[in-house]
This record gives structure tokens, sequence and C-alpha cells, in this order.
């Protein structure tokens, strides 16, 4: 390689080494995504539930993580088939689709219990239910992290949240089948955000509040305590646990995992322009010649002597003489569009003497030229020079390409 090469890329690795140096001296920014991912350990992701649900549950229970939706989980069970398991699942917002909610309501109402933790659900789903939510009044209630807190049952024990500044409740219930199991308090009134819906023979709970699944909450101890509560509503032995969430800002490429941290990012970045640079300099330096394509010569005057010659050496000049009139009757046809079969019609002449503008009677004495030269038996040298000369003039004179 070139010098300037090396000197590139000795630059290119100098800028590298100077961003990952900035890179490890800079505080990382803290992720406050809310994954609800177990494999998360952001503040929002639930990395210490899942750690901690076998001993909040009992460590007696079988655990089990699936990362498809409920639909796809449950689609292969016998719908008749009774069960005895549960499904949690922990998810910013629940979109729950008419098919998701056919399985549900199924899988509930065979035995199964499902917790679903949300800050909101579909409206379809809670309709199917006799259920409706929405956001506190803040002109009524004018709620904030420190003015709301929540409860659980008979249970006084008043838990802050200073994260979380989305305050939903249920504002229609079903009294027929639906028991209040905690509250959301706000300028002294307490609001269901999370309930219990019998259906069949089984139960399904609805909860309000994720955050407190997160990692930031599960480290403290009112929150924890509250979510020990809260999930120790399930029963059931066997514990599915739900980890299906696609976040759609995450690169998902496999280059994934440089694309998502920013100082790989960044350094993958440079380097494509690096090498984009690299290849236009090059490029521009170094080009191949381009070669010179010289025209084809035109080789139809050798191409006319050759033939000339053959004919001549031949001794059939009269061959020649019918050559060069039929050529000349394609000409007329080909630019004038005429018939050329009758030589000695008025009509013919009159038309070619108006188009290729020549006196009708020059023209006249070339066309009987021609038809005798065309019934001549013998000819001769000079013959085929008088022809080829009367012929080259009418040309001339008709401007014949």
């Amino acid at each position: 390689m070139s010098k300037n090469t090396w000197l590139g890329l000795l630059l290119l690795f100098v800028v590298f080494v100077g961003i990952a140096l900035i890179d490890a001296g800079s505080k990382k920014p803290i992720d406050w995504r809310e994954s609800y991912l177990f494999k998360d350990k952001i503040p929002f992701g639930t990395y210490v539930f899942r750690e901690e649900i076998p001993h909040i549950l009992s460590e007696e229970r079988t655990f089990t993580n699936f990362g498809e939706s409920i639909y796809e989980l449950m689609i292969n069970r016998d719908s008749t088939e009774e069960v005895h398991s549960a499904i949690v699942d922990i998810s910013e917002f629940h979109s729950t689709y008419d098919y998701d909610t056919e399985v549900i309501l199924d899988y509930v109402e065979n035995g199964g219990e499902v917790f679903m933790s949300g800050k909101s659900f579909s409206d379809e789903f809670l309709d199917t239910l006799g259920l409706y939510f929405e956001l506190l009044d803040y002109a009524k209630f004018r709620p904030t992290p420190k003015s709301v807190f929540y409860t659980l049952g008979a249970d006084t024990t008043k838990v802050f949240l200073d994260k979380v500044t989305n305050f939903p409740a249920f504002t229609k219930l079903n009294p027929d089948n639906t028991t209040i199991l905690g509250y959301i308090n706000a300028r002294g009134r307490a609001l269901p955000n999370f309930i219990k819906v019998s259906r069949g023979k089984g139960t399904l709970y609805l909860h309000l509040v994720p955050a407190f699944f997160g990692n930031y909450y599960m480290l403290q101890e009112e929150s924890y305590n509250y979510v020990s509560k809260a999930i120790n509503v399930v029963k059931s032995k066997d514990i599915w646990l739900s980890d299906y969430g696609y976040n759609w800002e995450q690169p998902r490429t496999p280059l994934r995992v440089i694309l998502k941290n920013p100082g790989f990012a960044q350094a993958w970045y440079l380097l494509l322009t690096g090498l984009i640079l690299l290849l236009l300099f090059k490029s521009k330096r170094e080009q191949r010649a381009v070669p010179v394509l010289l025209p084809e010569p035109n080789k139809s005057k050798e191409f006319a002597q050759t033939i000339g010659n053959l004919y001549y050496e031949n001794g059939a000049p009269g061959n020649i003489i019918q050559k060069k009139i039929e050529y000349f009757l394609f000409d007329i046809r080909n630019n004038y569009q005429l018939d050329t079969l009758n030589l000695h019609d008025e009509r013919f002449i009159k038309q070619l003497s108006s188009k290729a503008g020549i006196d009708i009677q020059e023209t006249k004495q070339l066309l009987e030229l021609i038809d005798m030269y065309r019934h001549k038996s013998n000819a001769s040298i000079q013959d085929v020079k008088i022809i080829n000369q009367k012929i080259e003039d009418f040309k001339q004179k008709a401007n014949f390409i």
C-alpha cells in the first residue's frame, strides 16, 4: 500500500482509540425505557422480578418462560381440556385483539389463571368483560407522584411511586363477577386499579401499574411487599411467565449488539464512512485509463471498387448495367414511393419529374435510356460509363442520398 494509505489507516486507528477513551470515561445515561423484559437490568426491566418470583410464590411451583404471545402459546391447546396453570404477563401496554381475547377467555373458562399488568388494555378486550378504564381527571384530582399512593384490599399500607406519572383507574366494573383487589388513592378517594374477574372455572387478574414489577421498585421494600401480596393471588402450581416484547426502536439486524450501544454504533458508522471515503479517493486517483475507441472506417468505396473489378475481369459489363439500373429504380421506389413497373407510363414520368425537381423531358430521356439498356443483350464498358454517368447526374440533381 502507498504511504498515503498507511497514513489514512493510522489516522482512523487514532480516531477509534480516542472515541473509546472518551466513551469509557463518560457517564452512561440511565435508560428509562419500560421494556419489562426479564433480561433487562434497566430500571423498568423485570430481571429482579424474574429472579424473585420463585421465592415469592414458593419454589415448589414450576416457572416457565415463554417468548411468544399468549395466542401463540394457546393455539395448539385443546380448547375443551381443563387446565391448572397460570399465565403472568407484565407489559407496558396490552394490545389484545379479538383472537387474543377469545383464546385468553377460553383458557380462563377452562380453569386457568391469567395475571396481566399494564398501563392500558384494548377497548375490545375490556368491553367483552364489561369493564372500562380511564386516566384520573387532572382538574378533579390533580394527581402527582407525591399526592397519589397505592393500597391493596384492606391493607392500609401506602405505597408511593416517584417515577410514575400515568394514573389509570377502572371506572366501570361488572358487579356480577368482579372483585376489587387494589386501589389508587388521590385527594381522599380510592379508585380500583387492581381487580379480579371470575369467569367459568378460572380467574383473570387485571392490574394497571406495571411499574411495580420493574427493577427500580422491586429493590424497594414497600413496593416489593406490594408485589409479593399482589402476585400471591395466583394459586396455580404451574406458572407461565411471558417475556414477549418487541422494541421497535431496537435494531433487529445481526449488528444489534453494536448498534444498540452508542459507543459501538458511533465507531461502526465512522468505520463505514472512512471506508467509503477511502474507496472514493482511491477510485479517483487509480482509475484505469479509458481506452480510445476509433470509429469503424467507411469501406464503401473500396467495396464498390472491388465489385466493379470482379465484373470487369469476368467480362460481363451488361451485368453491371443491370445492377446499376436495379439500384436506381430501388432508390426511386424508396425515396418517392413510386411504382417503377412501367417506365413509359406518362403519369409515372410526370410524378418522378415533379418529385425529383428535374425537367420532364430530361427525366423521360433517362427512363428511355434505362429501358433500352434493360433489354440490351450485349454491352460494353463504354455503355457502363454512359448509363452510370446519366444516373449519377440525375441523382445529383435530385439530391438523392
